[in-house]
């Protein structure tokens, strides 16, 4: 493919959210992780955001933009991937200037959430190609081989089941997954291991109360915790955590297990 000729995004689209439609149909394409169910001009509190999608891992959100990127889309990247709880969080543009660089590399570092800057070129055969400018520092650790994960998740994730995908740091207590805009976390401490899912939005008493009618307290022993800006819910599995290495097989079976069928019945109830 020849790129030596670009041309602008706005010769192939005549608006944005034309280019959006297509970016949310080709996400694979950004090469950030393996997502699906992608929406367009998603509502996130009283806003849109221009592509929301969820996925093995996780939940990302994307702006979009034709020419410099400017600091008004990263601002709303930053509000819907905190309200949204993001996994993932990528600005589309032709070009990025070195602040906003810095900015996207600074916010790695102290975030859980993966920042991408990824510039998108256009070629006269209205091709596209898309390139990192900015991304997780994991993501080269990963590849050097710097890093550790952990041991306890590391079978879960290698597995080819619902909850394989990308391998944990050391450190990090969780994995998760959404499922009908519900996050949902394996969960494990030193000494306990658990299952919950976190309700956000206007409607979350209402989800939650729905939702939990699924799952009756005799067969599914849970508790209610209410966040800030979220309902939780917590499913205990075993009094058994991090520490109890020795049982690490029958944890890592039970919560699978329990995730499973909680993930299923979710997904086939239609809520």
């Amino acid at each position: 493919m020849n790129l030596q000729k670009t041309i602008r995004l706005s010769k192939i689209y005549t608006r944005e959210e034309e280019f959006s439609e297509d970016l949310a149909d080709n996400l694979e394409a950004l090469k950030v992780g393996k997502f699906e169910d992608a929406e367009t001009e998603a509502r996130v509190g009283t806003k849109k955001a221009d592509i929301v999608a969820s996925g093995e891992d996780g939940t990302i959100v994307v702006e979009n933009q034709f020419g410099k990127a400017d600091w008004d889309h990263w601002g709303r990247l930053e509000a819907y991937a905190r309200l949204k709880e993001a996994d993932v969080a990528v600005l589309v543009a032709e070009n990025f200037e070195e602040l906003m660089i810095v900015t996207c590399n600074l916010r790695n570092e102290d975030s859980k959430t993966d920042w991408y800057l990824i510039q998108v070129l256009a070629n006269s055969h209205q091709e596209l190609s898309f390139h990192y400018v900015a991304r997780p520092a994991i993501d080269i650790q990963t590849e050097q081989s710097n890093i550790e994960f952990s041991e306890f998740w590391t079978p879960i994730r290698e597995g080819d089941g619902l909850f394989s995908g990308k391998l944990v740091p050391v450190g990090k207590d969780y994995i998760s997954k959404t499922i009908r805009g519900i996050r949902m976390w394996l969960w494990l401490t030193r000494h306990e291991c658990n299952i919950r899912l976190w309700f956000q939005g206007k409607d979350r008493f209402e989800r939650r109360d729905k939702v939990m009618e699924l799952f009756p307290e005799s067969d599914y022993p849970y508790e209610y915790k209410d966040a800030t800006r979220a309902l939780i819910v917590i499913f205990r599995v075993l009094e058994k955590g991090l520490e109890d290495k020795e049982d690490w097989d029958e944890i890592q079976e039970e919560l699978v297990t329990m995730g499973t069928d909680i993930y299923n019945k979710i997904s086939e109830s239609g809520l």
